[in-house]
């Protein structure tokens, strides 16, 4: 008997934007598959001190969404390398993507991208309508249940 087993790609979650997968920059901002995207946000997801840098960033156009987690393998040279990306098409007014402090259950997660509903007054925005975990390890985004989902509003006065 002979199984077979498919293994995931990244990508599986990237849409029209699987384009950027593979692409190394020194600056996010300056990506030129990006251009005419607005940079929503952008941080750095490890401790410093680890030997490799995972930074995540946030971009969007229109009603369209993209996150993306890139890898500095080598911290002595200024290039990234983008891992895999996430899109979301037709993103409902007073929603947005966002990444770094979103938890699920109350456990802070920096891997996690949430679809969220925007909110002048909560601490933490929720609901979560989507969500996403990078998965350092296999270097893809696994699909979240968004249950317990809720990311952390920094533009709270």
């Amino acid at each position: 008997m002979c199984a077979l087993q498919v293994k995931a790609q990244p990508g599986k979650y990237a849409g029209t934007m699987k384009k950027l997968i593979g692409i190394t920059y020194s600056d996010s901002r300056n990506i030129s598959a990006l251009k005419g995207w607005q940079f929503r946000e952008g941080s750095v997801v490890n401790p410093l001190d680890d030997p490799e840098m995972i930074t995540v960033d946030v971009f969007n156009k229109g009603t369209t969404w993209t996150a993306f987690f890139s890898v500095k393998e080598d911290t002595a040279i200024d290039k990234y390398k983008i891992m895999d990306v996430v899109e979301v098409k037709n993103v409902l007014k007073g929603w947005i993507l966002k990444t770094t402090f979103c938890r699920q259950h109350k456990n802070e997660n920096a891997e996690i991208v949430a679809l969220v509903k925007e909110s002048s007054t909560l601490e933490y925005l929720k609901p979560a309508k989507k969500a996403w975990r990078f998965n350092r390890d296999k270097r893809r985004f696994e699909i979240l249940n968004v249950k317990g989902i809720d990311c952390l509003n920094e533009g709270i006065d």
